[in-house]
């Protein structure tokens, strides 16, 4: 039998971690399912996690439970208050809830993190801070700037162990949109990456005023012959990528994320000579939580 400690757990939108720590904060064993917020049966949270933590629980059932992300949100099993940026680790587990489990132990829920800037734009994240405090330790720096990518891509300044600033960049959602609903993705040929038309959508959208006007050239470098058929979606790819990048003035970058979404930013990013640097998302996030959890139990 496993000698767990405690259980992280990330549960965004579409996806559910699980990962089995011992008391050396090392990861024994991990659980991932399609069970994001949207597919738990009427919102019974509480019998889903059961029924996924199953063959755990037989014998970790007296263990304590660590979550972060989207089910600490208005969607999710409570809604957690957001902590306004600019925050550190500390201040953020100041604004945890607890929730009781079916079995007897209780459940800690991390909030997010709001920032509003000079022109009163609100961002707001949940989980991509627990990452944040992660990669912190991991590149032992207190001072740096990150992107995320996914769905809604985010921007993060962390200054001093505090989280400053951060902004949302829809593009992962918008390229989903286009390729399913749009003129842009009807009709085409099957698809293959190519770096290189990848990398003039990159050039493109870096220099590009108006998005809007910009996408219209998608379509119309395919029909011109400007790009393969079978290259569309590298270029839209890189187009959306590329004008994401066009915020970024920082002398270094780091990357946080899953390998293949990362590696294309990466690659963007090159294009742009913007120096960049990949941390694997999920060992951010176990190293923050593992963080944010040892801060909790100094406060208890």
């Amino acid at each position: 039998m496993l000698n767990v400690d405690y259980i992280l757990i990330d549960w965004g939108t579409t996806n559910f971690r699980a990962f089995a720590i011992d008391e050396n904060h090392e990861v024994l064993d991990q659980i991932d399912r399609p069970l994001g917020l949207l597919n738990v049966p009427d919102g019974n949270f509480s019998q889903a996690l059961e029924a996924t933590l199953e063959n755990w629980l037989l014998h970790y059932k007296s263990l304590p439970i660590y979550m972060s992300g989207m089910v600490g949100s208005a969607l999710g099993w409570i809604n957690v208050d957001y902590v306004k940026a600019p925050c550190n680790a500390a201040e953020l587990v100041g604004g945890k809830e607890s929730v009781a489990l079916p079995w007897g132990v209780k459940a800690t829920i991390l909030p997010g993190v709001s920032y509003e800037d000079d022109l009163q734009k609100i961002d707001v994240m949940r989980g991509e801070e627990t990452q944040i405090f992660g990669l912190q330790e991991l590149i032992e720096q207190d001072s740096f700037f990150a992107i995320l990518p996914g769905t809604h891509s985010k921007h993060v300044h962390q200054l001093n162990g505090k989280i400053t600033s951060f902004s949302t960049f829809m593009t992962g959602e918008l390229y989903s949109i286009l390729c399913a609903h749009s003129i842009l993705g009807k009709g085409l040929s099957e698809q293959v990456d190519d770096e290189s038309t990848f990398h003039q959508g990159v050039i493109k959208g870096s220099q590009c005023a108006n998005l809007i006007h910009s996408l219209f050239s998608v379509r119309t470098q395919q029909l011109f012959k400007k790009i393969n058929d079978s290259h569309v979606l590298s270029y839209l790819s890189g187009l959306l990528i590329g004008y994401e990048l066009k915020a970024v003035n920082q002398s270094k970058v780091y990357l946080v994320g899953g390998e293949a979404l990362c590696a294309k930013y990466e690659s963007a990013c090159k294009a742009l000579s913007i120096p960049a640097y990949y941390v694997n998302g999920d060992s951010c996030f176990v190293k923050g939580l593992i963080n944010l959890k040892q801060k909790i139990d100094v406060n208890t």
